[in-house]
């Protein structure tokens, strides 16, 4: 075997061909600003019939505006896909997380929020520099939890959505425990035994503001698990 180039798969020997190419890497950049609804007919297999569940998926789908891509990929506006099981049939919806800098931007026809990771918004350094403004982009990772879906992302409030739509039903604060411009980090956990809530399964989350990682966790016991 040998190694053909920095970042790619070993080929067999004798081979020049690499195992991707650099027009598939592009395909990662590409926005989608399409919002699509169908059943998914073209599959290799059959599915199970008894299979019946709905896969969500949640990351970032526009990555560029006015013709300005974002500085990074995790600077893109969050984008929900579920694929829904059943009666061997398999239905694809998607769906952008209408939150209000999105809604915003989108008639502006243009960037009005800097990125965390890097995006600038049209006006040079002086109208970037002292915008310290979060853009809550709800594209880090998707939640179902009791009754309720949460489109998340690392430094704001979730985002909640209608379960079968995808529609942005607003922020939630979950019955008042977050307050507005409060963290509810994208990656928590669930203790299935949590002994401070009588051994019933609990929502254990560190939220995260500024780079920063507050030493309290934040447990929901409110929300039953489903």
């Amino acid at each position: 075997m040998q190694i053909s180039q920095m970042g790619t798969r070993p080929t067999p020997e004798g081979s020049d061909s690499l195992s991707y190419t650099v027009q598939d890497w592009c395909k990662g950049y590409r926005s989608l600003p399409q919002e699509y609804e169908y059943w998914i007919d073209e599959i290799d297999g059959e599915i199970p019939p008894d299979l019946s569940g709905t896969l969500f998926r949640n990351g970032p789908g526009l990555l560029e505006l006015d013709g300005q891509p974002v500085h990074h990929p995790f600077d893109g506006d969050g984008m929900v896909c579920a694929i829904a099981f059943q009666n061997g049939r398999a239905h694809f919806r998607n769906r952008y997380v209408r939150t209000q800098p999105y809604q915003e931007e989108q008639k502006a026809g243009k960037y009005l929020y800097r990125g965390v990771f890097g995006t600038a918004k049209p006006g040079g350094w002086l109208a970037n520099t002292f915008d310290l403004r979060l853009k809550n982009i709800a594209n880090t990772n998707i939640l179902p939890w009791g009754e309720k879906l949460w489109a998340l992302w690392e430094a704001a409030e979730p985002h909640s959505l209608d379960p079968y739509t995808l529609e942005t039903l607003g922020l939630d604060r979950l019955n008042g425990v977050l307050k507005p411009g409060d963290a509810f980090a994208a990656h928590p956990r669930i203790d299935v035994a949590c002994e401070l809530d009588q051994g019933e399964p609990c929502l254990v989350n560190f939220p995260s503001s500024l780079g920063c990682l507050l030493a309290s966790p934040f447990m929901s016991s409110t929300l039953p698990v489903r």
